[in-house]
């Protein structure tokens, strides 16, 4: 994205520079800028919008890992306690397809699975530090990492739109002094 950014910039950029030579009235060349700049935005949308399913499903595997950690809770009947966090890990884990993240929700299951076979003994204070070091922590933090990214972006967004504000103030100018130069003829 940053690259998309650099792109846009440097097309405003150089059509701002255009406008402050004072070429002729027909600049080609100008006119590819908008044109390019708008494919920019729209390729930028398109993977916005991918990156947007990909964030939503992952954090529909955050609610499950946080239902299986919480399912751990009560230990009361812990046959249907394991049974359920073992329900919701399972689901997260076919919802989180990042193998890095998967390897944790694999393990936290593998130690569930075992707890299944015998409930009664299960350590729910070790099964919950499982499924929180092994799936809640890593998948949080790749949740952070993507809004941390979102955020970074969204600043890199609003610098390129000023630089848009100041190209459209230069056209605009231009465009008035062309105008009145022409008037006065």
């Amino acid at each position: 994205m940053r690259t998309l950014t650099v792109v846009l910039a440097t097309i405003l950029m150089c059509g701002a520079a255009v406008g402050q030579q004072r070429v002729p009235p027909r600049r080609p060349a100008a006119m590819m800028g908008p044109g390019a700049a708008e494919n920019g935005v729209r390729q930028a949308a398109e993977r916005l919008g991918n990156e947007r399913k990909g964030i939503e499903i992952t954090l529909r595997g955050l609610q499950h890992i946080r239902n299986s950690d919480r399912a751990l809770i009560d230990p009361m009947q812990p046959a249907i306690a394991v049974q359920k966090a073992f329900e919701e890990l399972s689901e997260a884990e076919r919802l989180i397809l990042d193998p890095a993240l998967r390897a944790g929700l694999i393990r936290a299951r593998q130690a569930l699975e075992a707890a299944r076979n015998s409930p009664a003994t299960a350590d729910f204070g070790r099964l919950r530090a499982t499924v929180r070091t092994e799936a809640l922590g890593p998948v949080s933090r790749a949740v952070i990492r993507s809004a941390t990214g979102l955020h970074e972006e969204t600043l890199a967004w609003i610098a390129v739109q000023e630089q848009i504000a100041t190209h459209l103030k230069t056209l605009s100018e231009i465009t008035g002094e062309s105008l009145r130069a022409a008037q006065e003829e």
